[in-house]
């Protein structure tokens, strides 16, 4: 097992280096040109290689963290289960975190096939993966609450919400013209949301670590959820008047 969560382990960091810096392309070029949509294609799948090794990483640690984790023989009884304890509620973190992206990077994809048609949407393997979100993101959030780790509570709220807004989406009355545009922009800012929240609370923690005192650690976990909060906040309306987002007309009453 611990051969496997390796392999797994570092295809996940080389492709992950490059989804941090490949989400910028999409973001910075023409929107609708072919390089958008080349890079945007390719860091959709690079994107569900990432998070589904890192399904496969957490929930092999939280099957058994003894043999991930266990090579250090010299710590005693009490320290072992204090090490373990943690880590497997912060697998668990990270499972939700990888949830969250592959929903994410999925469901920005596939409002470009469905556009209006929502029908894409309703299958039960696409919501499957979206509803499970709900019941473990609050297993999360249960978790900071226990062990007293606000961030675990923020970002299963964070997931939570997501989960509700692609339901909402899926599922209300009635979608405005062009609607999937924006739904397409703020699932692609969640999915950089999720790569580098995970950067920053896993490897990317070791190095900045360095530099910030640990009171500043917060900060750096942080960082991605308030910046893309806030940019979808702030470009959400300059998209829905560049692509003329509205409502649909209603249709107009047959009489018999």
């Amino acid at each position: 097992m611990l051969t496997i969560h390796t392999f797994l382990l570092y295809l996940h960091i080389g492709l992950g280096s490059v989804a941090l810096l490949l989400f910028w392309l999409p973001v910075c070029v023409r929107k609708g040109s072919t390089l958008h949509n080349n890079a945007g294609k390719a860091f959709y799948y690079i994107m569900l290689v990432v998070a589904g090794s890192g399904i496969l990483m957490s929930s092999m640690t939280i099957y058994d963290p003894i043999a991930i984790y266990v090579t250090d023989t010299t710590r005693s009884q009490i320290e072992l289960q204090r090490f373990l304890g943690w880590r497997v509620v912060f697998s668990e973190f990270l499972l939700l975190l990888s949830v969250l992206t592959w929903v994410s990077v999925r469901h920005a994809m596939a409002v470009l096939k469905a556009k209006a048609n929502r029908a894409l949407l309703k299958r039960g393997q696409y919501l499957i993966p979206v509803l499970l979100m709900l019941p473990l993101a609050g297993f999360v959030a249960w978790q900071g609450y226990r062990f007293n780790q606000t961030l675990l509570m923020i970002f299963a709220a964070v997931s939570a919400y997501i989960a509700l807004s692609i339901c909402r989406y899926t599922f209300k009355a009635q979608v405005q013209n062009r609607e999937w545009i924006i739904q397409h922009f703020t699932s692609m800012v969640g999915t950089g949301i999720g790569v580098y929240t995970a950067f920053f609370a896993a490897g990317g923690g070791r190095l900045i670590s360095d530099i910030l005192p640990e009171q500043w650690m917060m900060l750096s976990w942080l960082t991605a959820p308030v910046i893309g909060l806030g940019s979808i906040l702030m470009f959400k309306g300059y998209f829905q008047r560049k692509y003329k987002v509205q409502k649909a007309p209603a249709k107009a009453l047959q009489l018999s």
